[in-house]
């Protein structure tokens, strides 16, 4: 059977364009990205026996995003030189040809695949080291509210608020002051006080304003 070169050729070629058509619509949303969720964390040190790791729930939102495209362009300009002005033979400069020269600008603008990563801080573990041991203690406010850590002398202080008591909102915790309801754990060398504040200016371990669910550390087996 006689094969006809023409026609194999025509295919080879359809074939081809085919496959690039297809290629060049493949978008951004086409490639399979890395799962978008992770896990972090972030310790503290306080002193050679104090500690607090703070444990984050992290989401990477991906987009697509137009941007210019920067690159050398050739471009083209005349070269001057010095010369005798004609008319009133006045010192002058007059063209004499062009030059070429390389400029670096925007040739065009392309669709490129970006990131942005967005942490949020769900408990803390705090470690207390004495007599050779080690104990850990955590606070899960995940579902609570919104709790920082600061260092309070040689202790470390979580101060825990929430929507409902007016010291958070939309995930920052905006202070104890003016009557906010808070909830305040100090953790130092010696053992772990718990303190409350609602109507009053200051924390005290029991405050008949607070009406908040009290928020609980717990023990973290080794």
């Amino acid at each position: 059977m006689r094969i006809n070169k023409t026609a194999v050729v025509i295919g080879i070629l359809l074939t081809l364009i085919l496959a690039f058509t297809a290629a060049s619509q493949i978008s951004f949303s086409d490639i399979p990205l890395p799962d978008n969720h992770f896990k972090n964390s972030k310790i503290s040190v306080v002193n050679e026996k104090l500690s607090v790791e703070e444990k984050q729930d992290c989401e990477i939102t991906y987009f697509n995003q137009s941007e210019p495209i920067y690159g050398n362009v050739t471009r083209i300009r005349d070269v001057y030189v010095p010369c005798v002005d004609p008319i009133n033979l006045s010192n002058s400069t007059c063209v004499n040809g062009t030059e070429s020269y390389q400029s670096y600008e925007q040739v065009g603008a392309g669709i490129f695949l970006r990131n942005t990563t967005k942490c949020t801080s769900g408990s803390f573990v705090v470690s207390v080291s004495k007599n050779g041991n080690t104990e850990k203690k955590e606070i899960d406010f995940s579902s609570w509210g919104v709790c920082v850590q600061e260092k309070e002398n040689d202790c470390i202080a979580v101060l825990c608020g929430n929507l409902e008591g007016g010291s958070a909102r939309n995930g920052i915790f905006n202070g104890c002051d003016g009557g906010k309801s808070c909830e305040k754990f100090l953790f130092c060398e010696d053992g772990v006080k718990v303190f409350y504040k609602a109507a009053r200016e200051n924390f005290v371990e029991h405050d008949p304003t607070f009406k908040l669910d009290k928020l609980a550390y717990k023990e973290v087996s080794k």
